[in-house]
């Protein structure tokens, strides 16, 4: 495998700024708030001149006792933006306007300050209260110095970053027409002094808790299409048995319990099927199965190993790990088993595959010349291989966002395995945990639960 990195092109169209193309889209926008809150599709991740858009958020206006939720709010909603591969955060200290003395609403800005320091965009932040807060958003086109969103969210003080969140995930479906995936969540094992566990934890590393505590080994959590429900193999009753567990509440339930490995379980898009990897009959192969672990089908059948299936978002294929032509190698197969093609032709160690929500591109792990582990994705139509992490430890174990603008992973170079994030590009990468000892993380879907601040 080259150890050279390709990255795609990101750039936006050239020269094109909010207010021109919410002309071109429709009318020009009315001066009242609701008026503006329809999806413009002003940012096309996809197209091939996208580049990030800058954006300034300068510190909340948040007086008296509001003053440490007002940095909190600002803090996470750069953290999110400047996370995500849709912008450019611009940096504090380059602004020039006077912040003292410059208000919240289009008619007290300066907007040729903004538009002097490389912004397209500019968020304003209101913040008031101390045990109940109070935040208002403005989001503005700095070119026509128009307000295009705003919003207003209540929560206790506790959870001001979550306003940041709520507000990050409706700036990108103004600007988008896609849901932001700032409130969704991520799986993962954790090591721990008696086995390993399920854990649930925020896209951005926060309250993460144990879903599982049966002083067990568990392995490759994986979620349900509705964001209620885990999948994941155990040994808690000495065979490694596949069990779902509701995040709701409630023991886990056996789905799958025979003889050999019930492993690598993978639920289809509309949840009615579970793909998975079993040795019931002597080797690994990858079978289908129904919801309720009925109606078992074999996929594979081949003399060598056969694995980690994924599905495609249109549910009619499976990606899949086999040594069948000699080392391990990404295929594709359909859902019923037929069609199986060879999708990756470098490398002799490529594995854990997970297919992208847009269905552009499966994720993988590989190991290069030097026997280090790094992540790359394919096509799987074209079979162009790009690289996305090199010479900064092993990086493992991929799994995407579910907008498909980003990857999950786990990488050890700082010494202890931890979770990270990065665009789909390789881009923007970050650390989400504090400790060592995570692995095979998987993020969540959309979640029914997004966006329940109260806002107006």
């Amino acid at each position: 495998m080259s150890s050279h990195i390709h990255r795609p092109r990101l750039t936006r169209t050239s020269g094109l700024r909010l207010a021109a193309v919410a002309l071109v889209v429709g009318s020009a926008l009315a001066p009242t708030v609701a008026s503006a809150q329809a999806p413009r599709r002003i940012i096309e991740v996809t197209s091939p001149e996208f580049r990030a858009f800058p954006i300034a958020i300068p510190t909340a206006r948040a007086p008296g006792d509001a003053a440490l939720p007002g940095r909190q709010i600002t803090e996470q909603l750069r953290w999110d933006l400047e996370t995500s591969i849709l912008f450019q955060v611009l940096d504090p200290k380059s602004f020039l306007a006077d912040l003292e003395k410059e208000g919240l609403t289009a008619a007290t800005i300066r907007f040729e300050d903004w538009l002097n320091v490389g912004a397209e965009g500019l968020v304003k932040i209101g913040v008031t209260g101390e045990e109940k807060v109070e935040a208002t958003f403005r989001f503005f086109d700095v070119t026509s110095g128009r307000q295009l969103l705003e919003r207003t969210y209540t929560a206790p003080a506790s959870e001001a970053r979550s306003m940041a969140h709520a507000f990050a995930d409706a700036l990108i479906a103004y600007l988008t027409g896609q849901p932001g995936i700032f409130q969704t969540k991520l799986t993962a094992i954790r090591k721990t002094r008696s086995g390993r566990e399920v854990w649930v934890l925020n896209m951005d590393g926060s309250d993460a808790a144990p879903a599982t505590n049966n002083g067990s080994i568990n392995l490759l959590p994986a979620w349900y299409p509705d964001g209620k429900k885990l999948l994941f193999t155990s040994i808690q009753d000495h065979n490694p048995s596949m069990f779902q567990l509701s995040l709701d509440g409630g023991r886990a339930q056996t789905l799958s319990n025979r003889p050999g490995l019930n492993t690598g379980g993978a639920v289809s898009p509309d949840g009615q099927k579970v793909a998975l990897t079993l040795t019931r009959d002597g080797n690994s192969e990858i079978y289908v199965m129904d919801a309720d672990g009925k109606g078992l089908k074999r996929l594979t059948e081949e003399w060598t190993i056969d694995s980690s299936p994924s599905w495609s978002p249109d549910g009619r294929r499976i990606a899949f790990v086999s040594a069948r032509h000699g080392d391990p190698q990404i295929f594709v197969m359909n859902a019923d088993g037929t069609g199986v093609q060879r999708i990756t032709q470098q490398g002799n160690y490529n594995q854990t595959p997970d297919w992208s929500p847009r269905g552009d591109l499966i994720a993988f792990t590989a190991r290069d010349e030097r026997n280090v582990f790094d992540i790359f994705t394919v096509n799987p139509e074209s079979k162009v291989i790009r690289r996305l992490t090199q010479d900064q430890g092993n990086n493992e174990e991929p799994s995407f966002s579910p907008d498909g603008n980003h990857i999950v992973f786990t990488s050890t170079r700082e010494g202890k395995q931890q979770l990270w994030i990065m665009g789909v590009d390789g881009s923007k990468q970050r650390r989400l945990t504090e400790s060592g000892g995570w692995m095979t993380p998987a993020w969540s879907p959309y979640l029914k639960t997004q966006s329940e601040l109260p806002a107006r």
